[in-house]
């Protein structure tokens, strides 16, 4: 593959890893999964946005999720490849208890095409799992995106 690019998403804020050249990414959106009452069960956020809560969670219209949004940016025309992380590999914790994120979804799904202007909008969603008795609280957790330019 390519040239490579990094971004780890920390909570509502980006941490981007600095690269060379004609390569970028930032994020412009945070991923949340936003308010919802403890139950086993799990909550979706879909790349368009929209969420889904399954088994006894109860989702909030008070604070609806949003997915992440990133800006791919290089030569025009360009093709690149999505690389979201694997299954069990991403935690969202408020510094005691912890939830498992999985599932992850991008849209384009797997690979892209920059415009004619070198840049293109990828959104990503993705499942948190909420236990029987998690604790309320805020929860932040980091995930990677990686994109490989062809």
């Amino acid at each position: 593959m390519g040239r490579r690019a990094l971004l780890a998403l920390v909570g509502c804020t980006a941490m981007v890893s600095p690269h060379a050249g004609e390569l970028g990414i930032s994020n412009s959106q945070a991923l949340s999964f936003g308010k919802f009452s403890a139950g086993i069960g799990s909550v979706t956020v879909r790349p368009d946005g929209s969420r889904l809560a399954t088994g006894q969670v109860v989702a909030f219209d008070s604070g609806p999720g949003q997915a992440a949004d990133f800006i791919v940016t290089g030569d025009p025309d360009l093709t690149y490849a999505v690389t979201l992380p694997g299954n069990g590999t991403v935690t969202m914790s408020d510094g005691i208890h912890t939830m498992a994120i999985n599932d992850f979804v991008s849209s384009p799904v797997a690979s892209g095409i920059l415009s004619g202007g070198g840049s293109q909008l990828l959104h990503v969603g993705a499942t948190l799992h909420v236990g029987a008795n998690q604790p309320a609280g805020n929860y932040m957790g980091t995930f990677i995106v990686v994109v490989d330019y062809n």
